[in-house]
């Protein structure tokens, strides 16, 4: 038996959410243990939250760049096999450059940086160094959605005329950011979650959802934003037209701001022969049309699955799988890598899990969305950069 990959985490202490859905997501693998951390900016906290998780006290950190500088030099039986980001999003850029630099393998929640400039920058310097980096977009470890995947490449949906994405939420109809609320202080400060808000928070997953679907790119978009809450410094609400690299029309819409709204992500993916719709609300299904027939509704666990789709349930075929069994998908994909990396195999042509590539394409997107919206702008549509 292999043995278990060896994580360190920055990011991800008390009162962090997300610092604990990615360790039940690695635990439910069976192929990681949490083995060092810095888990939050103030040093006491990051303490107290190692010591809840039963860490060692001296794999413990009151920084980040503590932890890689002390982390790299141990031996190899005790060497950190990859560090895990889950900190605000204007860190992820230094800490993975830092990580890099001290030779860290990279899990990295998205978006993988809050400029295009720095995403750029980030690649390079991991082509340089040879290692791996995953990047955390969820929705691409749900079955359904690889089963949308196979069926888009097997020519059932045809060519691809039109996609339509929808992301509402609700949670942020009111000013919760003056309220103590952290989640809200962050995504609404500009210093803290970039230059766009809902549109590169929740926007963006979708948009990446589509292109991991499709394999198209986006090439340029024309939006339209606005922060509905007086005060607010980020948009909570906005649309972006898209046009695709094969010609085809999207359309997407965030929000943070539409009241009852939980979690709306809904993908549309039109073509010439059939269409297929999946939605977050019911992850396990994924419906299927096709033109002049019946449509039939796909779900996870069942029979006749493609062997992508099939080998990432969870559970059987009836239960629901959830956020948790998709982002779990995600870490052991990376592990599987991980230990090509370690037996020293070449990286695979085409890896199971986001990569840096499409993060920076992610960040292109957010880029040219946010070129649009400035008000000296007059013109109508905005290309994307080109990520090759």
């Amino acid at each position: 038996m292999k043995r278990r990959l060896r994580m360190g985490m920055v990011g991800g202490g008390q009162g962090a959410m997300i610092g604990q859905v990615h360790r039940l997501a690695a635990q439910m693998t069976g192929r990681f243990e949490l083995t060092a951390g810095s888990f939050s900016s103030n040093r006491q906290k990051s303490y107290d939250s190692g010591k809840e998780l039963e860490l060692p006290v001296e794999r413990v950190y009151g920084t980040y760049r503590e932890m890689l500088k002390k982390e790299a030099r141990l031996p190899e039986d005790q060497h950190l096999d990859f560090v895990a980001i889950v900190a605000p999003n204007n860190m992820h850029y230094p800490i993975s450059m830092a990580a890099l630099d001290a030779g860290f393998n990279i899990l990295c929640e998205r978006p993988m940086t809050t400029t295009l400039d720095e995403a750029l920058n980030l690649r390079r310097k991991l082509r340089e160094k040879k290692l791996r980096f995953c990047l955390t977009t969820t929705g691409t470890g749900f079955p359904m959605l690889l089963e949308a995947r196979e069926l888009l490449r097997q020519g059932r949906v045809g060519e691809v005329r039109k996609a339509v994405i929808e992301c509402p939420q609700g949670w942020m109809a009111t000013r919760l950011e003056t309220a103590g609320n952290r989640q809200a202080g962050w995504r609404t400060d500009p210093r803290r979650a970039g230059p766009s808000g809902c549109l590169a928070d929740a926007g963006a997953h979708g948009v990446d959802l589509l292109r991991f679907v499709t394999g198209l790119q986006i090439v340029q978009v024309c939006a339209d934003a606005r922060a509905c809450i007086p005060g607010r410094q980020l948009e909570d609400d906005g649309s972006v037209m898209m046009r695709l690299s094969n010609g085809a029309h999207a359309l997407l819409w965030a929000s943070h701001i539409c009241v009852g709204e939980t979690q709306g992500l809904t993908l549309r993916i039109y073509g010439d022969k059939g269409a297929v719709v999946w939605s977050m609300a019911r992850p396990e299904q994924l419906l299927v049309h096709a033109v002049n027939s019946h449509s039939q509704l796909y779900r996870a666990g069942d029979t006749g699955l493609s062997e992508p789709a099939g080998k990432t349930c969870w559970l059987p075929g009836g239960l629901p799988e959830g956020y948790l069994e998709a982002l779990a998908n995600i870490y052991r994909d990376f592990a599987d890598d991980l230990d090509l990396a370690a037996a020293g195999k070449p990286i695979p042509a085409q890896l199971p899990y986001p990569t840096i590539d499409d993060g920076a394409r992610s960040v292109a997107f957010v880029d040219a969305v946010v070129r649009n919206l400035k008000p000296e702008n007059t013109e109508k549509w905005t290309g994307v950069e080109t990520v090759d």
